[in-house]
């Protein structure tokens, strides 16, 4: 029973809400009906293949410290390897309902992830490589396969649409390092270089506020090309509380390293979540 609890919690289902953004970007443009096939898209991604992603990681990375939402990650067993892979199967068998474009952009997904964490390759272990495997398929990937999946191809000749795929990238790209941003250390001892131990931690800072500032500065462009800049405008108000908190943990953290810590980075990754999915609610509601 313990072995079956471990497992689940190394699946880290509600890590799966901090990639919702991405998701409800792309529906923003989709403007999909309420029917099984989205459904099914939130099913595939949400509960499939990203707890199966998290799982796989952390049987191949056996974890000894805090990772991703979990302070104390139990040990990894055999089970969790079944389970990701029993996940993956369905998620790709699901994709097919939808159509095969869809399938194929899951299908990829699932093979980039695990290039990324298994130990005979372990792209992860490369600081920019590991970084472009995530800012692409958990950004702009995900993004254009939503709008494959619900919609039609013939979106995406929209400059609006294709802005807005690349500036979620974006997005990715800006709590991506500071994810890696405490554990260093364990990272380093794990023969994992990270773009964040490349960069140093001052360096990780200033990174990812490049990477908000490009992310933002590219939807102003999407929305003003789609003459809807108040969504814009909205976007910047409503981070606000988060771009804050960014910016007085930086602030602290230059002055002492004993800021850099697991707790300030669920905080940050929380918040900028938690934001970044109301506004996009917002948006799909209005």
């Amino acid at each position: 029973m313990m072995e079956i609890k471990n497992t689940i919690k190394l699946l880290r289902f509600p890590f799966s809400i901090f990639l919702l953004p991405i998701t409800l970007f792309s529906l923003f443009y989709i403007h999909p009906v309420f029917n099984y096939e989205l459904v099914l898209v939130l099913i595939i991604w949400h509960l499939f293949v990203f707890p199966s992603s998290n799982g796989y990681n952390s049987y191949h990375d056996n974890d000894e410290g805090p990772v991703g939402g979990l302070e104390s990650p139990p040990k990894p067993t055999k089970l969790l390897l079944y389970i990701s892979n029993a996940m993956d199967f369905f998620a790709i068998l699901l994709s097919f309902a939808i159509n095969i474009y869809f399938a194929g952009f899951v299908i990829l997904y699932i093979v980039a992830s695990r290039l990324y964490s298994n130990r005979a390759v372990r792209l992860k272990k490369y600081p920019v490589l590991g970084f472009l495997v995530v800012f692409i398929f958990q950004g702009a990937w995900i993004f254009c396969a939503n709008v494959t999946g619900l919609s039609s191809i013939n979106l995406f000749p929209d400059m609006s649409l294709i802005l807005s795929a690349i500036a979620s990238s974006f997005l990715i790209g800006t709590i991506y390092p500071i994810t890696q941003i405490y554990q260093h250390e364990a990272d380093g001892n794990d023969g994992v270089k990270t773009l964040s131990m490349v960069l140093g931690l001052k360096g990780t800072f200033v990174f990812s506020g490049i990477m908000f500032a490009i992310a933002t500065l590219l939807m102003y462009f999407s929305f003003r090309h789609s003459n809807s800049l108040p969504h814009f405008w909205l976007f910047t108000i409503i981070m606000l509380p988060s771009t804050f908190f960014f910016l007085i943990w930086s602030i602290r953290s230059f002055r002492n390293s004993i800021h850099i810590n697991f707790k300030n980075t669920m905080i940050m990754l929380v918040l900028s979540s938690l934001l970044n999915n109301i506004y996009f609610f917002i948006l799909l509601f209005k």
